[in-house]
């Protein structure tokens, strides 16, 4: 019998691969769906960033896929733990509430909230680094895409 006990380590070559080809697939439907966006005259225009985006991922997505097909895929030298699985769990739950909660509170307050929360779990505890990464950095975000760049982003629905 060759059975694997839970803590020996496990090396990602099939996981590798499904997320080389989900990725691929997004990529995929990234660049079709940015297609069917209206074009300008001019260079550029919606889709630009959407499609850089695609070609990175597609990059990345064949570059998993290499390494796994050549059993170079990294190895977990240890099981999931329980504190893991829960981190994982509040970030997931984490980013559906910011995902459903940023039309209705808006950019700047949903994202220095989610910034905060998910750096906390991530272990970040110097609050110093914590409050210039979740304020500073949606702050810089708003400044480049609302005002330099004229992307709308959710406005806040500030209660006065």
């Amino acid at each position: 019998m060759n059975e694997r006990t839970s803590d020996q380590p496990v090396r990602m070559t099939i996981p590798d691969m499904a997320a080389a080809i989900v990725a691929a697939a997004v990529a995929a439907w990234i660049v079709i769906e940015s297609r069917r966006w209206p074009a300008p005259d001019f260079v550029g225009g919606p889709a630009v960033v959407p499609l850089l985006v695609a070609a990175v991922l597609f990059v990345c997505a064949g570059l998993l896929l290499r390494m796994a097909l050549l059993g170079r895929s990294s190895v977990v030298e240890t099981p999931l733990q329980a504190t893991q699985s829960r981190r994982i769990a509040i970030m997931v739950a984490a980013t559906a509430v910011y995902a459903g909660g940023l039309e209705v509170v808006g950019f700047l307050p949903a994202t220095i909230v989610y910034l905060a929360v998910f750096t906390t779990v991530l272990g970040l505890r110097n609050r110093l680094m914590l409050v210039g990464y979740s304020v500073l950095l949606p702050c810089g975000f708003y400044l480049l895409f609302a005002l330099v760049l004229k992307v709308p982003l959710p406005p806040a629905q500030w209660p006065f």
